[in-house]
């Protein structure tokens, strides 16, 4: 078996990477930056400048990179008006009272927050500023803290709000046999099997460690915090008046009107509205939280202008990298190393979970899908898996994002959010308590054990 010169791009990207990160010390976006620099030269030293150009160029001009970074606003503006806030506080009334509760309101938060924003690294940084402090002052240690929080911070790239999703979906072998609803479906089946585990996991750790319920003090009786907090509720109509215009009646409806059409409904893109459908109820429901002034909006501004460009950069390298990645042939060479392992079907599924979960450590959920979504998706159902079940376990695969080291961000930021100094000490969790578990159901679910409504 002969190993081209894709594959070998992207293991010195990965190396790159781990290296700057690790040995460098220096932050991720800078990290992938290097990276992206040293594949292109795979592409030709004298071609570097012009690949570079290229590979950026297009990668800023992918709707997914606009839609995360709407996203990524959407976060900020849930977290100035309050509406995170209100939201873990209903939470936390609601199940902060039995053991472990605390991280019973992380995962559900992060859940919740996952159904309108797929971004990773917005779920782990909002939802864990406010979860992670409350973990600590249960009784939670530090790493595990952070440990359940970036295994959480993924779970929304298992279900539709992730642009990943769109992007598979979009690809001619899918899009002929699976359509947006079918997928959009689906997926939510997928996002509740990882909740469920993921609620599982701090059942687990809740007994291991012996936690006990967040403090009575720091829980409102539920009437009282239903009440407060109510409003927080209507983000959910961010997901649902884009999905009744696009899909269903309302969509039929609308085809049907001749000032609307069916090029009109066609031009909705769901993940680019989810997030500004969020931000105007945001903006409404928490107007009293926004600045008065234009100083106090400069501030807002520069407040979040380090995560921007962090988040903003990360996912700009990694996409740029994954178009040189399948410039030199990555996605060729790593189909043709598969197809010629001549393996059972089921072992080719694991084989293939795994190689989505390894890709997905340094890259982003939609430069996964970029990188190595067609190659999966055509060895899942080569292997006898139902179109719409491939689909489905590979957004399970890539929601391992989080949680998959030693490169993925959400990993840094929740060592940050629960003062753990060395990230390393959550690596062997991570891996263990949830990439391989995940993994695991999504073999279960691609194989119809776990069903998913199709």
């Amino acid at each position: 078996m002969t190993i081209g010169i894709g594959v070998w791009a992207f293991l010195v990207y990965i190396l790159a990477i781990l290296v700057w990160m690790l040995v460098v010390k220096r932050n991720i976006a800078e990290a992938m930056l290097v990276g992206l620099v040293v594949i292109s030269l795979f592409n030709g030293p004298a071609n570097i400048v012009n690949t570079l150009w290229t590979s950026i160029y297009s990668a800023s001009m992918e709707s997914s990179f606009l839609a995360t970074m709407l996203f990524l606003m959407m976060a900020v503006v849930m977290t100035k008006t309050g509406i995170i806030e209100k939201l873990v506080e209903l939470l936390n009334s609601m199940i902060g009272r039995v053991r472990g509760g605390a991280a019973y309101v992380s995962v559900c938060a992060s859940f919740l927050f996952g159904l309108v924003s797929g971004n990773a690294i917005a779920n782990c940084s909002t939802v864990g500023a406010i979860t992670v402090p409350w973990m600590k002052d249960s009784g939670w240690p530090k790493p595990v803290a952070a440990t359940m929080n970036a295994g959480n911070a993924g779970v929304g790239q298992s279900m539709p709000s992730c642009s990943a999703l769109y992007l598979l979906v979009g690809l001619a072998e899918v899009s002929a046999v699976v359509s947006v609803g079918d997928a959009y479906v689906a997926c939510l089946c997928a996002g509740a099997w990882t909740f469920g585990y993921r609620l599982l996991r701090v059942w687990l750790y809740a007994r291991k460690y012996d936690v006990k319920p967040v403090p009575a003090d720091q829980i409102k009786p539920l009437g009282q915090s239903f009440h407060d907090n109510w409003t927080s509720l209507l983000m959910l109509l961010g997901i649902a008046i884009p999905l009744l215009i696009t899909i269903g009646p309302g969509a039929e409806a609308l085809k049907a009107a001749a000032s609307f059409g069916e090029a009109g409904v066609g031009a909705i893109n769901i993940v680019l509205w989810v997030p500004i459908v969020v931000c105007l109820i945001c903006f409404i429901v928490g107007r009293k939280n926004l600045p008065k002034n234009a100083g106090g909006w400069v501030d807002l501004l520069k407040s979040c202008h380090s995560s921007f460009c962090t988040v903003g950069g990360v996912l700009l390298f990694a996409l740029a990298a994954s178009n040189v990645l399948n410039a030199v042939g990555f996605d060729q060479d790593l189909a043709l190393i598969l197809q010629s392992l001549s393996l059972p079907g089921v072992l080719m599924v694991i084989l293939t979970c795994i190689m989505i979960a390894l890709v997905a450590g340094p890259l982003s959920a939609v430069a996964t899908t970029a990188a190595v979504g067609q190659v999966a998706y055509s060895v899942f159902v080569d292997a006898g898996i139902a179109p719409i079940c491939a689909v489905v376990a590979f957004m399970i695969c890539i929601s391992t994002e989080g949680a998959s080291p030693p490169s993925s961000s959400p990993i840094f930021i929740s060592c940050g959010l629960a003062e753990v100094k060395d990230p390393k000490v959550i690596f062997r969790p991570l891996i263990t308590d949830y990439v391989l578990p995940l993994l695991g159901v999504a073999v279960l679910v691609a194989y119809g054990i776990l069903p998913v409504i199709r």
